[in-house]
């Protein structure tokens, strides 16, 4: 007859039906030991009155499964895999092959499948021991914000910074915007996006960059960047990071993004950073990662403060000082500025003036929040070079009484050098 397997379950039901066959227990008194009910008691046992042990095993047992994944799907997913998708990860190759290809399976399905190939390894790292630092209860409360350089067009076009702006309360995604680096002027102005769209959050949690921290000769933290002054400006807090894994929401969600978004506008084709800002924005790409990342708050509602109250272009500017020298003129960035003679206030040499920078690149000039008339002067005139100095190229001719003394001859008298002179 063979060999029967039997699970340890199963093995436990031939025992309590043997018993049941014996008169020895009832039906319900089966059904509470086994804990099934009585009518599934009666439909195995007659399983086992017509089989005996075998009726008992799982009729499936040694089948395969009518959901199991056909061959050829197989091979079309380690193709794909070894090609076009050389670098999609379980989930993500999952998800996409829902999407674009129709073939609904799952992540450990297709985990399995790259294992078995070769085109997948298992991960490990260690663990470190870190206090958990609990999350903001309501959304508004705290964005973290970080600057993640990458090769996010794989060689399509040069490296870039995507700029990502992370509510901390929720892990959602509030603000994304490729720059070509994480400037001064690049992170002022995705912050004006952001908070043109969203509002003033509470807090803003970002690490000692040098946008975000002057570190050098700072020891009280005194000194502020031009975007930390722009936040104070809008009674915004700024909170410093002291490890990557203190602001963990936001590296994580870079991570991913440079996993699951390089592979999104490699198949849409997008090779520049206008492309892919129109991507992110006009697609529903935040949309789903936030449907499938983000969590609920603890507190309904939404913190962010409104901005109708302030300038936003006022407000999201370089301002520098500079003094104002005696021809009342000032020098910015190899620029020069001549103020005029009509002003609005009395202004003198040496006063401080207040350069802003705006985002569109226009300057304009304050003193005491005073907006001053100003040109710009593009020739200097030349300064005058001094008159050279005329030099006599007339040669030294040494007297009669030196020569005759190099000669070791007495010197003349005075009447017979004169004469000698004379002659």
């Amino acid at each position: 007859m063979g060999n029967l397997t039997m699970s340890t379950k199963e093995r436990e039901q031939l025992l309590v039906f043997g018993k049941l066959k014996n008169k020895g227990i009832t039906q319900l008194e089966a059904s509470k030991q086994l804990g099934i009910t009585e009518r599934w008691v009666r439909k195995k046992y007659k399983r086992y009155l017509k089989d005996d042990a075998r009726g008992l095993v799982h009729k499936s047992r040694g089948r395969a499964s009518p959901k199991r994944w056909s061959e050829e799907k197989k091979h079309e997913l380690v193709h794909l895999l070894n090609n076009e998708w050389h670098d999609f990860g379980p989930t993500f190759t999952a998800e996409k092959l829902g999407e674009l290809k129709g073939i609904k399976v799952s992540k450990e399905t297709v985990r399995q499948a790259m294992i078995k190939e070769g085109l997948w390894q298992v991960k490990r790292k260690r663990q470190k021991h870190r206090k958990r630092r609990e999350r903001r209860p309501m959304i508004g409360a705290m964005v973290q914000c970080d600057g993640s350089p990458h090769d996010w067009f794989e060689g399509r076009a040069p490296w870039c910074t995507l700029l990502v702006f992370i509510d901390d309360a929720t892990s959602k995604i509030l603000w994304l915007e490729f720059a070509k680096s994480e400037s001064r002027l690049e992170v002022i102005q995705a912050t004006k996006n952001y908070v043109s769209r969203y509002g003033r959050p509470h807090e803003a949690y970002v690490d000692f960059g040098s946008v975000f921290s002057v570190n050098l000769n700072n020891p009280d933290r005194d000194k502020k960047t031009q975007w930390e002054r722009i936040l104070a400006d809008l009674s915004i807090k700024v909170t410093h990071a002291h490890s990557p894994q203190a602001k963990g929401r936001v590296e994580r969600a870079n991570k991913t993004f440079q996993d699951r978004l390089v592979k999104e506008m490699r198949l849409a084709k997008i090779s520049s950073i206008e492309a892919a800002n129109a991507f992110l924005h006009d697609s529903d790409f935040i949309t789903k990662h936030n449907q499938r990342f983000a969590i609920s708050p603890a507190q309904p509602g939404d913190a962010h403060r409104p901005t109708n109250t302030y300038d936003l272009d006022d407000i999201f500017c370089i301002k520098e000082e500079r003094i104002l020298a005696n021809d009342y003129t000032i020098k910015y960035c190899r620029r020069v500025f001549q103020i005029e003679r009509q002003q609005a206030t009395i202004i003198r040499p040496k006063n401080t003036i207040t350069v802003r920078t705006y985002l569109d690149g226009s300057i304009k000039l304050y003193v005491r929040k005073i907006m001053l008339e100003f040109n710009e002067i593009f020739e200097r005139p030349a300064k005058l070079l001094p008159m050279e100095k005329t030099i006599k190229n007339t040669l030294y001719k040494p007297s009669v009484n030196s020569q005759r003394w190099v000669a070791g001859l007495l010197p003349l008298p005075t009447n017979s050098l004169a004469n000698e002179r004379v002659g």
